[in-house]
């Protein structure tokens, strides 16, 4: 990033947008960034960082709240290209994923598990991509972080800003902005390989073009195929029932987990005037991906799992997004809008699920009326559409004793969704929806409109209060068929249509949140802050009518302490903060058949989570910069949980851990720069730690995952001033970790990690 973001001798409206912001808010900044002495050619002092965490460009250090910023030097430097790779090292970050663009996201321990299953309850962490929220249950996008600007974790709710889902945090993902003021373009192209498994490649580039003074077009473009590293290997299942046993042979294959990505970017700036700036983007991306990141080291053996159908995913979206700011003397004016549009398809094998239930008797076996059995295997597949669009409209101030911002905020979200159990065996030949034993084929709606706004007073120069306040009204509908079509309405024979829908369910209803925070500058170098905040997540409907129709929203009151500090003359930065969190009416998932053979939601029982984090950067030396990130995390539920309130066992009890909550995580890492063959030189080495954790909160299914530790390191030679070469290992140690012990297939399977991978990247920049 440039540090000298607002820089002098340029016309205000030839200034690209994050300047101008710079420029109108300069003089809160002053005081700061004079302190922080931040320097283009000094080395020896730690560079500062602009956010705009609080929907306005600010110093990292001046912003009172739990900030993580990777911008694009460290995404660089750790060699991130996506999801899995950035949330390594964000120690108050969690996750569960089983497959690319499949994740549930979890931020200080506040977790119930996540789902995967778009019936059910939202994700409690928001998504951004730029200043549009890309939220999806179970489903969060993944975009590949080239030309990327920076990644912002906001830790805690984030509600009175940013809304529903911003509960326990908020993750931004910033791409870089045209710039009108030069021309600038490059690649990058990769190569590597895996321990034991395949070789993959990347090609990276953007171009950035000046047209005219006033306006620029930044493209980026970009594919990447990672090579697969599990076996497919050779089993069998014998169904108990009819005693029929199905091999898998047409299904071995080693390396199978293989997945392509490829996209494009594309986003216009325009000077409108002298005070007017707008910016359009476009964003396509498309992953293809084949077998499953799972292995079963209980039955098969380290990264072998045994398949009876295809597995695969298809995930397409585009993105446009039009952003307007403008200067109104009093107040910068700004306008926010996206639509984005995605479909994706998932094919899963789910054969083991027929070895015990209803599926033989009833379905394949039903002797009586369909005569001899015939093989129960399920395929699983889905194809969803979804579409997102907002709308955000804000004013914030320009004054620097009295600070304000105030805005409203619209989205419609529509998901079409249709889950398919298909048995190919019970009518061989047929239509596509001959051989369907079950459906989920709905539409899903989910609305809100809210306003907010905060209030900052400078009652002194070293003391500020900040009061925040967001009124909701949220409204979810869920509409059409879910349950068995094999049989019609009579005769147990075999239907070409699906009965008529049985779901018509709704939600609706309005609340309330507050913010209240005050921040106190001991000295230039050093503020103190106390913050409460409040978070929620919308309530919405369930699939049963008559039976637990709707549920509520769920709240969390946060109460936090911290600090931002700078020492040894601006060489280290030190900042931490100590939480406690407590969760109501926690939405939790479910299913329950002595209520319904449908999953639920319902609001049950309370949970807390309280911890630290510490985040230190320390430069002893020009040429040496050690980081070091960590979060200790207690996340426990509070009262006993009942999946039926009649039985007198618990199915989660008080104290418990919540799941996918590791009491540590932590990241260390050390940038040296050196002279190798007269040439600048970068070596880079990192460690992250994840400590043990649970899969689940049910005690029925409940497992400790173990802990792990991943090593890995880069080498960057630069060849000439526009290029370089660089060779990287990332798990270093080939640890074998376990990401996610999961029965998402019935049958036990641990999501694990990519093995050692060895790669070698050559990149050049044009000006």
């Amino acid at each position: 990033m440039d540090s000298a973001i607002c820089r002098p001798g340029v016309p205000f409206r030839k200034k690209p947008l994050a300047e101008k912001i710079c420029a109108i808010t300069k003089a809160s900044l002053l005081a700061t960034l004079s302190s922080t002495a931040v320097s283009a050619t000094a080395q020896d002092v730690i560079e500062e960082v602009i956010v705009t965490a609080q929907k306005r460009t600010e110093s990292l250090q001046s912003v009172p709240i739990s900030i993580t910023a990777l911008g694009s030097a460290e995404l660089e430097d750790l060699n991130i290209d996506n999801f899995g790779d950035y949330v390594t090292h964000l120690p108050s970050v969690s996750f569960a994923s089983r497959r690319p663009g499949q994740a549930n996201l979890f931020m200080r321990g506040i977790s119930e598990g996540g789902n995967s299953n778009q019936s059910l309850q939202g994700p409690s962490v928001a998504v951004y991509l730029n200043e549009q929220p890309v939220t999806a249950i179970g489903f969060n996008l993944d975009p590949h972080m080239y030309d990327i600007q920076r990644i912002e974790v906001l830790k805690g709710p984030q509600g009175t800003l940013y809304g529903a889902a911003s509960q326990a945090g908020n993750l931004r993902i910033i791409t870089n902005r045209p710039d009108p003021e030069k021309y600038a373009a490059g690649f990058d192209i990769s190569a590597e390989t895996i321990s034991h498994g395949s070789d993959g490649y990347m090609a990276e580039g953007f171009v950035n073009f000046p047209l005219g003074d006033d306006a620029a077009l930044r493209i980026v473009g970009y594919t990447d195929n990672d090579g697969g590293y599990i076996d497919a290997v050779s089993d069998s299942i014998t169904y108990p029932l009819s005693g029929i046993t199905r091999g898998n042979e047409e299904f071995i294959k080693n390396d199978f987990n293989e997945s392509d990505k490829s996209g494009l970017r594309a986003a216009l700036g325009i000077d409108l005037n002298d005070s007017w700036t707008a910016t359009a983007t476009a964003m396509y991306q498309e992953t293809e991906a084949d077998g499953i990141w799972d292995h079963d080291p209980q039955n098969l053996g380290e990264m072998k799992v045994s398949r009876f159908f295809d597995d695969s995913i298809d995930d397409e979206w585009s993105q446009f997004a039009l952003t307007i700011n403008g200067d109104l003397g009093f107040a910068d004016l700004t306008y926010a809008g996206s639509y984005l549009d995605r479909e994706f398809d998932t094919y899963s094998d789910y054969s083991h699920y027929s070895i015990d239930g209803f599926v033989e008797p009833y379905y394949t076996c039903y002797v009586s009326y369909f005569g001899p059995c015939v093989d129960p295997s399920i395929q699983y597949s889905n194809h969803t559409e979804m579409k997102y669009e907002t709308h955000e409209l804000r004013l914030a101030s320009q004054s620097e004793k009295v600070n304000w911002i105030v805005g409203t905020f619209y989205t419609e979200q529509e998901t079409a969704f249709d889950s398919r159990w298909s048995i190919p065996s019970i009518n061989p030949g047929a239509a596509v929806i001959d051989d369907l034993y079950y459906r989920t084929n709905q539409v899903r709606e989910d609305s809100e409109v809210s306003v907010f706004g905060e209030f900052t007073y400078a009652f002194t120069d070293k003391l500020k209060g900040t009061a925040g306040y967001r009124w909701f009204d949220g409204e979810t509908t869920l509409d059409g068929f879910v349950g068995t079509i094999f049989w019609p309405n009579c005769c147990y024979g075999f239907s070409d249509s699906q009965p008529p829908d049985n779901v018509n369910s709704r939600f609706s209803g309005d609340d309330d949140i507050i913010k209240l925070n005050i921040s106190y500058q001991a000295r230039d170098e050093l503020m103190i802050y106390a913050t409460f905040a409040e978070g929620y997540r919308p309530g919405g409907a369930n699939r049963a009518p008559g039976v637990g129709e709707t549920y509520e929203p769920d709240f969390l009151e946060s109460y936090e302490l911290g600090i931002k500090s700078t020492w040894l003359d601006q060489r280290l930065r030190l900042n931490a903060a100590l939480y406690n969190m407590k969760w109501d009416d926690v939405q939790i998932s479910f299913f329950n058949p002595d209520i319904s053979l449908l999953g639920l939601v319902d609001n049950v029982g309370n949970a807390e989570s309280k911890g630290f984090e510490v985040e230190a950067t320390l430069v002893p030396t020009a040429n040496l910069e050690l980081s070091f990130s960590y979060a200790f995390n207690e996340a426990e539920l509070t009262e006993d949980y009942y999946r039926n309130p009649d039985s007198s066992t618990a199915d989660a009890v008080d104290g418990q851990d919540l799941p996918f909550t590791p009491d540590n995580k932590y990241s260390l890492t050390a940038k040296y720069d050196f002279n190798l063959a007269d040439k600048p030189t970068t070596f880079v080495l990192n460690y992250a730690f994840t400590d043990e954790m649970y899969n689940d909160i049910f005690l029925s299914g409940r497992e400790k995952m173990d802990s792990y530790g991943l090593l890995s390191t880069s080498l960057r030679l630069q060849l000439t001033n526009d290029s370089h070469a660089s060779l990287f290992i990332e798990n270093l140690t080939d640890e074998v970790a376990e990401l996610y012990i999961n029965t998402a297939d019935i049958r036990r399977l641990v999501t694990v990690n990519q093995p050692r991978t060895i790669g070698v990247t050559f990149g050049t920049r044009f000006d």
